[in-house]
C-alpha cells in the first residue's frame, strides 16, 4: 500500500513539471536563473535494484552558462520515512549545441531515524552527467553519482539516475555552441577522479 502511494506521488510529481514546463515555453523566455528536477537513481548494477532505488527532487542554480550549484533532496522509498538525504554540488558545465555534459563534487547527508532520535552521516558526492534541452525550458537528464562515507575509504559506489529539469525561464544558450575548453577541462576532471579512486592493493 505504501509503494503505490509513493509511486502514485512520484507520477503526480513529474505530471506537475511537465505542465509549468509546457505553459513555460508559451512565451518569449528569459534567462532562467534557476531549474528544478525530478529524478530516481538505482544502483549500478543489473538486474536493477529497485529496493535501494532514490528517488529525489533537485535545483540547480545557474551562477552561469557553465557553472552551477546543485542541491537535491529525498529519499529511499524502501526505507520512507526512516531514510532521507540531501546534498550540495558544485558543478562545471560544457555545451555543444543544446546538449550539455557536467561533472563535479560536493557533500550529501544521511538522516536516518533511530528510535526517538535521528542520526547524521556525511558522504563526498561525486556527480557526473548529460542533459539534452529538448526545448528551453525542458530537458531529459541521466546522472552518474558516486556517495563515498567520511572518512574516506576512496572507492566508486556508481549509482546510475534518469529525470525531469525544468528551468524558470530558457536554462540552455540562446545560440547553439561548442565549450571546448571546458570540455577538456570536464576530461581532466574524470582522470584525477579515476586517479584518485583507483583500487589500492
Amino acid at each position: 500500500m505504501l509503494v503505490t502511494m509513493n509511486r502514485t506521488k512520484c507520477i503526480l510529481a513529474v505530471l506537475a513539471l511537465l505542465i509549468a514546463g509546457s505553459a513555460a515555453v508559451q512565451a518569449d523566455l528569459w534567462q532562467a536563473p534557476v531549474s528544478f528536477g525530478f529524478s530516481i537513481s538505482v544502483p549500478y548494477t543489473w538486474p536493477i535494484a529497485w529496493d535501494a532505488s532514490f528517488s529525489y527532487l533537485s535545483t540547480e542554480a545557474l551562477l552561469s552558462e557553465n557553472v552551477t550549484a546543485w542541491f537535491d533532496l529525498g529519499t529511499y522509498p524502501a526505507s520512507f520515512p526512516d531514510l532521507y538525504e540531501a546534498g550540495a554540488s558544485l558543478l562545471v558545465k560544457g555545451w555543444v549545441g543544446p546538449t550539455a555534459v557536467y561533472a563535479g563534487g560536493g557533500v550529501s547527508m544521511q538522516y536516518r531515524r533511530v528510535g526517538a532520535a535521528w542520526a547524521l552521516k556525511p558522504f563526498l558526492a561525486l556527480r557526473a552527467g548529460y542533459q539534452i534541452w529538448v526545448l528551453d525550458a525542458l530537458a531529459l537528464s541521466l546522472q552518474f553519482r558516486s556517495l563515498d562515507a567520511f572518512p574516506l575509504s576512496w572507492t566508486l559506489v556508481p549509482e546510475v539516475s534518469l529525470g525531469l529539469q525544468i528551468g524558470v525561464g530558457r536554462a540552455r544558450p540562446e545560440r547553439p555552441r561548442f565549450d571546448g575548453d571546458y570540455l577538456w577541462f570536464l576530461v581532466g576532471l574524470a582522470a584525477a577522479a579515476l586517479i584518485a579512486f583507483l583500487p589500492r592493493k
